[in-house]
C-alpha cells in the first residue's frame, strides 16, 4: 500500500494494517465465546479452552492461505486452501466440544455461520470507523 500510486499517506497504510490485525483476533475471541455459550444447547460440554483451540486451529489454514496469496499475488489460487479450515473445524468438533454425533451437523453449521457473521460484523464496523477517520481528515498527517 505504501508504494501504490493511489495511496499517498503512510498513516493510511499503518491504520489499515492495524485494523487488518485486529479483525481476525477479535473474531477468534468473540466466536469462541459464542460457540462455548451454545454448547449446552447442542448437548456438548462447555469448555472455553477447547472452544478457543477449536476456533484458532480451524482458522490456521485460512490465515496461512491469506498470507501466501497476499504476499505473492500470482499465487491467488492458494486461497482455495483456506477451505481446509472447514474440514479442520469439522474434525475437531467432536473431540474438543464433546458433541454427540446426532447434533454435530447442526452445531457445526450454526457455529460456522456465527464465525462468518462475527468476522463480517467486525470487519464492517472497523471499516466504517476507519473510513470515518480518514474522511474527516484527521488521519492525513504527512
Amino acid at each position: 500500500m505504501i508504494f501504490h500510486p493511489f495511496f499517498f499517506s503512510i498513516t493510511y497504510a499503518i491504520v489499515t494494517s492495524i485494523v487488518a490485525l485486529i479483525i481476525p483476533f477479535a473474531g477468534i475471541f468473540i466466536s469462541a465465546y459464542i460457540i462455548n455459550a451454545l454448547a449446552p444447547s447442542f448437548g456438548s460440554t462447555p469448555n472455553i479452552d477447547n472452544a478457543f483451540k477449536l476456533v484458532i486451529y480451524s482458522y490456521t489454514a485460512s490465515f496461512l492461505a491469506s498470507i501466501v496469496s497476499g504476499l505473492l499475488p500470482i499465487l491467488f489460487f492458494v486461497s482455495i486452501a483456506g477451505l481446509y479450515s472447514f474440514y479442520i473445524f469439522w474434525i475437531g468438533f467432536t473431540p474438543m466440544m464433546k458433541t454427540p454425533e446426532d447434533k454435530k451437523v447442526g452445531y457445526a453449521i450454526v457455529s460456522i455461520l456465527i464465525m462468518m457473521g462475527v468476522y463480517g460484523a467486525i470487519a464492517v464496523t472497523l471499516g466504517f470507523i476507519t473510513a470515518a477517520f480518514f474522511l474527516t481528515g484527521v488521519a492525513y498527517l504527512y
